[in-house]
């Protein structure tokens, strides 16, 4: 059964080359494939670390659907 991981990726901007973290959600079968979709997703060089499964409550806000393996919803991410 798919679960919904939180999950830190690490990508190099296509800009500047900078690196920078974004925190994403991923509809995966276990840890491992979460943090390889995601980081997959991010591009060449990319990390990715699975920060924690998420609850049924953080499912539903994200309305995320377990039922569609590889899913992922990036969160917004905050300059100061």
């Amino acid at each position: 059964m798919n679960k919904g991981y939180g999950v830190q990726v690490t990508a190099a901007s296509q800009r500047d080359g900078r690196r920078t973290t974004a925190p994403v959600l991923v509809i995966a079968t276990d840890e491992q494939d979460a943090a390889l979709l995601a980081a997959e997703a991010a591009g060449p060089d990319a990390t990715a670390e699975v920060l924690r499964e998420l609850t049924k409550e953080e499912i539903l806000e994200h309305d995320l659907d377990l039922e569609q393996l590889g899913t992922m919803k990036s969160l917004a991410v905050l300059n100061f």
